[in-house]
């Protein structure tokens, strides 16, 4: 009885205990074997030993089906009798045990840096850094790839000479209401406006908007109802507020902040990730010490009724080269991927957003992207 008690007691920690799968991608060289998985406890803020759930060549940048069945990376194809790898994104299937099964990979560009799917999950989207363009991919039933049914190169140039000699397409996003992708430009400081067509993968170029010069647009996040769309500027270490118009898909700069205060030293800084809490309210940044300082911070800025943001806090971010952050689903927790020195520290959000360290963290090689499955 005691022992049938026990087993009882057992299973019902188990099914009750709330914890959510935590896939890691890294630079996938050196002890970085490719992707891994590890479970984050939603009470507490610890994270379990990652362990490998599949060896992949450079799964710098992950994505997950919102059903959490499939996920995307990118990837590279092996030279057969060309010089170097082949710019690629790959597909996985997820096991039921948490392990990644590859289904394939499809050519997708030079050094891509980003994947992201629409709202439908038909459309994977990617941004290819090292040759400043973008692709589409219709997603099929089983989860694989069609081939590229898109791909733009951009043009032009901005006023860093040593960042902006070309377009280096960063990140592609689609839009709140799936009509329109969005592709932050960091050689050419622009935002580059797609039309979307989830029903058969494809993008069609639709405008662009302005970023201050020398900005370097990287990454972006919408607010909560879509009206706004906050555009991380890597190399002022800005955040760029856009009024978003539904219609036309029109980004309307409203508003420039910096993510450091006013008396940081930003030499040798530059930005990597944003973010928008579940609830819209708060907006958070990963902010990189290149020159090796130990100036690796995150900042925290508040969101008023207007969209408009205003720093609130600046601290440390635990870790060298924070490359990537991520909310917990419940908006409780903040991690932060460090490149360097393989770290994901966990930071604690308090009801009103400021974060502080757990004390909890992995240790990950060259960890670069996080994403919670469902």
């Amino acid at each position: 009885m005691r022992i049938l008690l026990g087993i009882l007691v057992f299973f019902g920690a188990v099914a009750t205990a709330d914890t959510r799968p935590l896939y890691i991608g890294t630079t996938g060289r050196g002890e970085a074997k490719g992707i891994y998985r590890a479970e984050f406890d939603l009470s507490s803020g610890e994270l379990s030993a990652p362990e490998l759930a599949a060896e992949a060549p450079n799964p710098g940048f992950l994505t997950l089906a919102e059903d959490g069945r499939f996920l995307y990376a990118t990837s590279s194809i092996p030279p057969a009798r060309q010089e170097r790898p082949v710019g690629a994104v790959a597909a996985f299937a997820v096991e039921e045990d948490g392990d990644l099964r590859e289904l394939g990979r499809r050519e997708c560009g030079k050094g891509p840096c980003f994947v992201a799917l629409d709202a439908t999950g038909r459309t994977l989207l990617a941004a290819n850094y090292g040759g400043g363009s973008v692709a589409s991919f219709p997603v099929e039933d089983d989860g694989s790839l069609a081939p590229r049914a898109s791909y733009f190169r951009h043009e032009g140039s901005s006023v860093n000479e040593q960042r902006q000699k070309g377009p280096h397409a960063h990140s592609f996003y689609a839009g709140p209401d799936n009509r329109f992708a969005y592709a932050p430009d960091l050689g050419i400081d622009e935002v580059v406006i797609y039309a979307l067509d989830p029903a058969v993968g494809k993008v069609t170029r639709a405008g662009t908007a302005k970023t201050p010069p020398g900005s370097g647009p990287r990454h972006m996040k919408f607010g909560r109802d879509g009206k706004q769309a906050y555009v991380l500027g890597e190399l002022s270490l800005e955040v760029i507020v856009y009024d978003r118009d539904a219609e036309s898909g029109g980004l309307a700069q409203t508003q420039v902040v910096s993510v450091l205060p006013d008396d940081a030293d930003g030499d040798g800084m530059t930005c990597s990730e944003i973010l928008v809490s579940p609830d819209g309210r708060h907006v958070y940044t990963a902010n990189r010490d290149t020159a090796g300082k130990g100036r690796d911070s995150l900042t925290m800025l508040a969101v008023g009724e207007d969209g408009k943001l205003k720093r609130v806090q600046t601290v440390p971010a635990e870790v060298s080269i924070p490359r990537n952050i991520q909310l917990a689903p419940d908006g409780r927790w903040l991690l932060v991927a460090g490149q360097q020195g393989g770290g994901v520290p966990v930071f604690r959000v308090a009801d009103d957003g400021k974060l502080a360290f757990s004390g909890h963290r992995a240790d990950v090689p060259g960890a670069m992207c996080l994403v919670f499955a469902p």
